[in-house]
């Protein structure tokens, strides 16, 4: 599979998911004890607003950094280096919606539990 980002933005994958897999399981073997097993739908869709919290934490945090100012010697003009966190051209922060709805689809499934 081909990825292109630009900063840390790779990171996006790690992130959703580790935090989605870990928070999921620790979800499940609530529920397990619980005594609710069928409810694994719930645990899955928790996992990934888990997921997309962190990550709109960590791209807020990664992307929030100043711009570096520079001043070019031949034309004493400003230049500004900002420094982006993105994959697939969208910021980490943003990739928040795309994961929270995918969130939402396993929520229907127990709609109809």
């Amino acid at each position: 599979m081909l990825f292109i980002w630009s900063g840390w933005g790779i990171l996006v994958v790690p992130i959703v998911v580790g935090t989605a897999i870990i928070v999921g399981a620790l979800v499940q073997l609530s529920l397990q004890a619980l005594g609710h097993p069928e409810l694994a739908f719930l645990a899955f869709s928790l996992g990934l607003f888990a997921a997309a919290a962190a990550n709109w934490l960590i791209g807020r945090r990664l992307n929030s950094t100043p711009p570096r100012e520079l001043i070019d010697p031949a034309t004493n003009a400003r230049v500004l280096l900002i420094r982006r966190h993105a994959l697939f051209w969208i910021r980490m922060e943003y990739w928040l919606a795309p994961v929270a709805l995918a969130a939402i689809v396993p929520l229907f499934a127990l709609r109809n539990l």
